[in-house]
């Protein structure tokens, strides 16, 4: 896709649908976008050693992405645009509650198809 890059789609995308989730918003308003950009902006490498790398280690998405998520929940409910009661300062605590983490298991191959 013309114009977007890859970091749009693992450090900006996730975080913002995840906000969307905390705050049950049934629109994404423009300063909700803003705030988790914000939020992603904060946590740029460089800004701690001009010789570090401009955005986040993809390694570091899962990070990011709650932090973008929060972000956005908590601009959510500044505007009034949340679908759930609480407030700004409840965000982080409801939202480790509902961060996924990914377990895979462990298979062995098996040539004669039995287990």
């Amino acid at each position: 896709m013309q114009g977007s890059s890859i970091a749009e789609y693992a450090l900006i995308y996730p975080g913002l649908g995840f906000g969307a989730m905390l705050s049950k918003s049934r629109h994404m308003t423009d300063s909700m976008i803003i705030a988790g950009a914000l939020r992603l902006a904060s946590l740029l490498p460089a800004l701690s050693d001009p010789d570090d790398a401009l955005l986040p280690d993809f390694a570091d998405a899962p990070k990011v992405n709650f932090e973008v998520g929060v972000a956005v929940a908590e601009q959510a409910i500044l505007e009034g645009s949340a679908g759930v009661e609480g407030s700004k300062d409840q965000v982080r605590e409801d939202a480790s509650k509902k961060v996924w983490l990914p377990v895979y298991g462990e298979f062995t191959y098996d040539k004669q198809g039995e287990m």
